[in-house]
């Protein structure tokens, strides 16, 4: 044993202190540390290495962690709050912290702690009455156990101990944040790409266990700031970087990355590409795979095949159709409509690209749910050109989950597109889009839990997706767990999804009126036509509570070019109006607007389920098999 143990502990302990008074805030790292315990960062670093064998970061990161679970225990905070109170600037990264660390996520710690305090309690009450009947027969097990346990003990110190090394690389957790490349190109195709190459890292970096990528909404937004490196990475928390740039020189593609060691602020790994356009996909995964290596991070062969992708025969096809998929998956209306226009491209270039079709599909049907296409003609065509893709491709899992996904959202026919859905993934239970559409249907006919699952799975598959933590938060929100929710939206917001109003609503129905202002506040400000009413919130609060606050976001509802009416008929019922609620959600449902066959789930339209006219939206939208009428 080491003669120094005692002054290790003695050090611990001092480290310890210092973090627990300086806990709360995000901007406490190592350099901070060391100062405080006056040494300088290195000598920090070596002397809790040989103690404990965790790097300064980690140690502080888990300490964070230890102290969130003791406040999640209390019950008394939010896991928004929590993350806050204990130094994590993001409630998103928070959140993937603390399910990597303790195996579960915190929204669920709560249940589990009861679980235990009544699995121990059941353990204790048998316990005593096995003391009452079998003492001697007791000594006599304790003592095996305790041989076992020192015998354990004894082994995992000879192979854990004398194998320190081995588990500093491959078993200990690493945080990487992927800043956005920096674009040196004019053309706008090129500031596309650019994008789109940065999330692609981003998605094949999230599929290597043992490696937390940061959100990247925190990327984007330090991508701004004039911070060094080791700043950039004390501020979220991050052990390493991945920098870098991209820029067009006739037709040529420079791609400088460097992997950056953020506690030494050294490159681990530079990598330089110089390619034509058309040879450079597929960069993405040379690029994971060499920070999965340059980590030490162990990658199995099915993980390496799960990274890469199936390329097209027809590389020029492929681009267009990537292009197109990324432009669609940020669900902004522009975007769509330019990655529209790549869709064709690659069809035009060959016609026998089913992917192609399936992104077509799915952008139209986007288009036509937000109401920028006719719907009745947009879903139609998203159908045809799903149709379409299936001829050319019976085994396209994306083709059958638009096929789902319109015919309940564009035709009401539900039974048929569980069908669609339940095909597509027979397909391929790989198919991300496929759980996602599957979960929102589930969550429309009542059945949460199913819907959670798959929502659940889409997240495993694209962790970086907001759509998937948005829908999360909805259904969360229609089973009435509204912390939960809370948290869902939260990660949503992270990832580039306002989700500032369904926040405020949660944090009404939790009766917390100071955080319902603050995220009001937020959904106001972060839009331009609601920007006006920002400071009429709190005069509104002071003189008629949040009855006046409803109003006047009632008010700025009202006076939209477009209102979203679901959400006027929400308003309207908290506000006790009744006969105007059910006036909105008839407009909502003549229209189509939305998921508005959602709406009906959401536990605050309860009062409304035995009026004659909400019964008759059920029979409209062809619900009545998953909602009966009440008993009177």
């Amino acid at each position: 044993m080491n003669s120094n143990s005692g002054n290790d502990r003695a050090f611990i302990a001092r480290l310890t202190s210092v973090i627990e008074a300086n806990l709360g805030d995000e901007n406490f790292g190592v350099n901070e540390l060391a100062e405080k315990i006056g040494l300088n960062r290195s000598q920090v670093h070596r002397r809790l290495k040989k103690a404990t064998n965790k790097s300064v970061s980690q140690f502080i990161r888990e300490m964070r962690l230890g102290k969130a679970k003791e406040l999640l225990e209390k019950g008394n905070l939010t896991v928004s709050e929590i993350a806050y109170n204990v130094g994590f600037g993001s409630p998103s990264y928070f959140i993937r912290s603390f399910h990597d660390y303790f195996g579960y996520p915190p929204g669920e710690a709560k249940n589990l702690i009861r679980q235990n305090n009544e699995s121990e309690n059941e353990v204790q009450s048998q316990s005593k009455q096995k003391r009452l009947l079998t003492n001697h027969r007791k000594l006599f097990v304790g003592i095996a156990v305790i041989t076992v346990f020192l015998t354990a003990c004894f082994i995992y110190y000879i192979f854990t101990v004398g194998s320190s090394v081995k588990i500093d690389n491959h078993n200990i957790e690493k945080s990487i944040l992927v800043l956005p490349l920096n674009n040196f190109s004019p053309e706008k195709s090129d500031s596309i790409f650019s994008n789109m190459l940065s999330f692609e890292i981003r998605s094949r970096l999230v599929k290597i266990k043992g490696l937390n990528v940061i959100s990247s909404l925190t990327a984007n937004q330090l991508r701004q700031s004039k911070l060094s490196s080791p700043e950039i990475a004390r501020k979220v928390n991050a052990d390493f970087i991945l920098d870098g740039s991209i820029q067009n020189q006739d037709k040529d593609l420079l791609i400088n990355i460097q992997l950056i060691d953020a506690l030494h602020d050294r490159i681990l790994w530079p990598g330089n590409y110089n390619r034509k356009y058309l040879d450079i996909l597929g960069i993405e995964d040379d690029i994971a795979i060499n920070v999965a290596n340059s980590l030490q991070l162990f990658l199995p062969p099915e993980e390496i095949k799960q990274i890469k992708k199936l390329r097209s025969i027809n590389p020029e096809a492929e681009y267009n159709c990537r292009m197109g998929q990324y432009l669609c998956h940020t669900r902004n209306v522009t975007s769509i409509q330019d990655g529209i226009k790549y869709f064709e491209k690659a069809i035009e270039i060959d016609s026998n690209y089913t992917v192609a079709y399936a992104g077509l599909a799915d952008a139209y049907y986007a288009l036509a749910f937000t109401g920028n296409v006719e719907r009745k003609a947009g879903y139609d065509k998203a159908y045809k050109l799903a149709e379409k893709a299936l001829e050319k491709d019976s085994m396209l899992a994306e083709a059958y989950a638009v096929k789902g996904v319109v015919s309940y959202f564009g035709y009401w026919e539900w039974e048929k597109a569980r069908g669609f859905l339940e095909k597509a993934l027979e397909v391929d239970s790989n198919c991300m889009v496929a759980h996602l559409y599957y979960s929102s249907f589930l969550d429309i006919v009542g059945e949460p839990d199913k819907a959670l699952q798959q929502v659940n799975k889409a997240i495993e598959l694209e962790p970086l997706y907001f759509r998937s933590y948005f829908f999360k938060g909805l259904i969360y929100r229609n089973a009435k767990k509204y912390a939960e929710s809370t948290d869902a939206l939260m990660m949503s917001s992270e990832l580039g999804m306002q989700a500032y109003a369904g926040i405020f609503f949660n944090y009404l129905h939790l009766n917390n009126d100071s955080l319902a202002i603050e995220y009001l506040q937020k959904h106001f400000s972060s839009r331009p036509v609601f920007q006006k009413y920002t400071d009429d919130i709190l005069p509104a609060y002071k003189s008629s509570g949040m009855n006046g606050v409803l109003k006047l976001l009632l008010k700025a509802n009202l006076e939209l070019k477009y209102p979203d009416l679901r959400s006027i008929a929400s308003i309207y019922n908290m506000l006790g109006m009744q006969n105007e609620a059910l006036t909105y959600l008839e407009k909502a449902c003549r229209i189509g607007q939305y998921d508005v066959p959602r709406i009906i789930r959401y536990s605050k339209l309860e009062n409304l389920y035995s009026e004659p006219r909400f019964q008759a939206l059920v029979d409209t939208m062809n619900l009545r098999l998953y909602f009966p009428k009440p008993s009177k």
